[in-house]
């Protein structure tokens, strides 16, 4: 089995590295990092990204894409009862994940701005508040993860929420889960939504065979993207190889193979 994974950066490895704890794979995993990042663009820009990435992901005829990147699957809802590849969005995953009725949500500055988590949890009957966090992004892709510094920078962003009294916070941004440990210790007795863990739910009925293998496809410099790898202990069999943006934008014409157009123009 050949599965598909993609986001700005090494925020999608908290999900790839639980699929591979449950679905032994072919995992072909592309990171945006030379147009990252994501949650500071528009949503047409990330839409674009997103087409070309899936594209490429299509070429290689993998047989399930994860959206391990929320921004670049807030760009995707209109696809997504179009995919003709099986789609897992990371949003959607987040969303069922939730069992109580007072929520909060951080997520990069788009996907809080999309509104989606908001919206299909309040159509849920639960109140919901959601900040953006963009900052967690960028000391998660600086392999910064524990310190005064972060634990300040944590704090400044959930002290908002206290007021709130959430009981379940939703971590809408796969980069964010590399700062759970300390997120749960200032969100105390808070209910922490990694939705990567319902993702895998989803697909623990699947049965995968082998050794697991990655092929990373890195658009930046992937030596540092192999730095990374290493500091934060990826321990499965990989690969490392640059993808240039001019060869990904051509791979756009390829994401008909993973969703019906048609349909999508069809609906609008």
């Amino acid at each position: 089995m050949t599965i598909g994974l993609f986001d700005s950066g090494i925020g999608g490895l908290s999900v790839l590295k639980k699929l591979i704890e449950t679905l032994p794979a072919h995992y072909v995993y592309v990171a945006d990092t030379m147009r990252a990042p994501y949650g500071t663009k528009t949503s047409d820009t990330i839409e674009v990204f997103s087409r070309e990435i899936i594209g490429f992901l299509a070429e290689k005829k993998v047989e399930r894409i994860f959206a391990a990147c929320n921004t670049s699957d807030s760009t995707l809802v209109k696809y997504r009862g179009a995919f003709k590849i099986p789609y897992h969005s990371i949003i959607q995953a987040g969303v069922n994940a939730s069992k109580y009725d007072r929520v909060a949500v951080i997520g990069t500055h788009m996907t809080v701005q999309s509104g989606l988590y908001k919206h299909d949890l309040e159509a849920r009957g639960k109140k919901v508040i959601q900040r953006p966090a963009q900052l967690f992004v960028s000391i998660v892709e600086e392999g910064i993860f524990y310190g005064n510094m972060v634990e300040a920078i944590v704090k400044f962003y959930l002290e908002p929420f206290r007021k709130f009294k959430p009981q379940e916070l939703i971590l809408g941004c796969t980069h964010f889960p590399f700062l759970k440990d300390i997120i749960a210790r200032l969100m105390d007795n808070v209910r922490i939504i990694d939705p990567a863990d319902e993702i895998v739910r989803e697909v623990s009925h699947l049965v995968g065979s082998g050794r697991s293998f990655v092929e990373f496809y890195v658009t930046g410099n992937p030596e540092e993207f192999e730095r990374k790898l290493k500091k934060i202990g990826f321990k499965y069999p990989y690969q490392v190889k640059h993808l240039e943006i001019a060869e990904l934008e051509q791979k756009v014409v390829y994401f008909e193979r993973a969703c019906d157009i048609d349909r999508v123009l069809g609906s609008g």
